[in-house]
């Protein structure tokens, strides 16, 4: 999900002045992001005038990390936030901090021979036969993109749990995406949930295989909103917008060159090495997904990543009625 989703906030964001106006439907959005191809949607509904045509001027701020963005929503600062979520989010919103999440971003899509991302594991412990299946990672070393309270933990969660394992059962290892091939090598870790192209390296270095690739549908990013721009008549024109691109990407269709070009340039990439690395699908309306959402609270929970040990009400964080709204259809 790449390592940008960890870092601070970018100066930009911190410079945006959209909070005396968030809410009021002036027609402006701010928007803070992370700047990757599995946000596609804001760019495509961006380079294709379809906030335009809702009436919209949308300010793209690049952030680094969706947990660091939330109070900027929250303040009103800025009106939407596209990123990751994590235990930091949950914290926040257990805080008092002002924040909806509206809407799914990228979610796997059941491709298990070239996923988005796996759970690899060193191709030592495979030939030696100690390791043949996820049950075998008892007590070993997991690498883990920011460790026990990031969503890769979350993903890692659910593949042991299928394996009648819990989270305290492994030792999570922070580590960045590009830095997993070399550890899983030199014996750092046992395993690892890594992101392509490096999952993919790793294979093919013939440091580690594949194990277990995420279920079809899940996602570990979304759009929130700040309180104040909930209100506003602009945050349904904004989701419209988003869900209008959603459908642009459907299927093969997210492939098409058109697409591939407005990923590309948005995510400063050449349209060469977006095509490498598979895309995520995503829902034609982008709606939440709430069993995912009280999952992944319980995975940080879990491993005291928060600090509290009761679920939150799902009401006080969750709004699915812009997805009801846009005109899409869910799963």
């Amino acid at each position: 999900m790449a390592a940008a989703l960890l870092l601070g906030v970018g100066a930009t964001a911190c410079g945006t002045s959209g909070g005396d106006t968030a809410g009021e439907g002036d027609g402006t959005v701010n928007v803070g992001y992370v700047q990757l191809p599995i946000f596609a949607p804001l760019f495509v509904a961006q380079d294709k005038g379809y906030f335009e045509d809702e009436g919209l001027t949308v300010n793209l701020e690049n952030v680094k990390s969706g947990q660091d963005a939330i109070p900027l929503a929250s303040s009103g600062k800025l009106d939407a936030v596209l990123a990751g979520f994590s235990a930091g989010m949950f914290s926040a919103i257990n805080t008092g901090l002002d924040v909806k999440v509206v809407g799914s971003m990228g979610v796997a899509d059941g491709d298990t021979e070239n996923p988005a991302s796996a759970l690899v594991v060193s191709k030592e412990l495979m030939d030696s036969g100690k390791v043949s299946s996820v049950a075998d990672l008892k007590g070993l070393k997991i690498g883990a993109l920011g460790g026990e309270s990031a969503t890769s933990a979350f993903y890692i969660g659910m593949a042991l749990k299928e394996a009648g394992l819990s989270m305290s059962d492994v030792e999570f290892v922070q580590l960045s995406n590009p830095d997993m091939p070399a550890a899983l090598g030199n014996g750092g870790i046992d395993a690892a949930f890594v992101s392509a192209p490096f999952w993919d390296m790793a294979v093919e270095d013939g440091v580690a295989e594949k194990l277990w690739t995420t279920p079809e549908g899940t996602s570990g990013t979304g759009v929130l909103y700040g309180g104040q721009f909930a209100e506003s008549p602009d945050a349904q024109k904004f989701y419209n917008a988003l869900a209008r691109a959603a459908k642009d990407l459907q299927g093969e269709q997210r492939y098409s060159e058109e697409n591939l070009q407005i990923i590309a340039e948005a995510t400063d990439q050449s349209v060469e090495e977006v095509k490498s690395v598979p895309l995520y699908a995503w829902l034609p309306d982008l709606a939440p997904l709430p069993e995912q959402l009280a999952a992944m609270e319980q995975t940080w929970m879990e491993t005291g990543s928060l600090d509290y040990d009761e679920p939150l009400p799902q009401e006080q964080y969750l709004d699915g009625s812009f997805a009801e709204n846009s005109g899409g259809e869910g799963q």
